[in-house]
């Protein structure tokens, strides 16, 4: 069971099924995008899942940045009139970067090599956007009442496992 807590406070409750479900979904997407690292991103900039090249995974810093990004480049898309901002695309020397919403809370992050089209990833990654949405916006699996999360990290055990009298 994952019970993370986002830089928000906001709690962030990811079922052992979830967290497979949406790992295996970016291990499809990866294979099919040839993307190298893919990442589910919660609004605060907390990795909810990813995939790929260890190397790239990230340790907190880049996905709030990327978030923080993402929320920027938004707002002035919808400052200069256009409010149908889709997503946002870096081309580097030996790497670039994707970063598209799935849902209004999560994003979806993939990192491929230069000579990976971007047209392939964009296509790839509009497919599974969908199902990474509905996966994220199914119901949460019930978090059992003695392991439930009081602060970050810490856990306590629910009133009703203590019958009164």
């Amino acid at each position: 069971m994952e019970i993370r807590h986002t830089h928000t406070g906001l709690p962030l409750h990811l079922g052992a099924g979830l967290a497979a479900n949406l790992r295996q979904t970016l291990q499809r997407f990866c294979a099919e995008s040839e993307v190298r690292y893919a990442a589910i991103l919660e609004e605060s900039g907390t990795v909810c899942a990813e995939h790929g090249d260890p190397a790239l995974r990230d340790r907190g810093e880049t996905g709030a940045l990327a978030v923080g990004a993402f929320a920027a480049i938004q707002a002035i898309s919808k400052r200069l009139g256009d409010s149908t901002f889709e997503g946002l695309y870096h081309e580097g020397k030996g790497r670039q970067f994707h970063l598209s919403a799935i849902t209004p809370r999560f994003l979806l992050l993939c990192v491929f090599e230069t000579s990976v089209r971007y047209a392939l990833v964009k296509l790839c990654a509009a497919k599974v956007r969908p199902k990474l949405a509905e996966l994220l916006e199914s119901p949460p699996e019930r978090v059992p009442e003695m392991v439930r999360a009081a602060a970050a990290g810490d856990l306590v055990l629910g009133s009703s496992l203590f019958p009164e009298g």
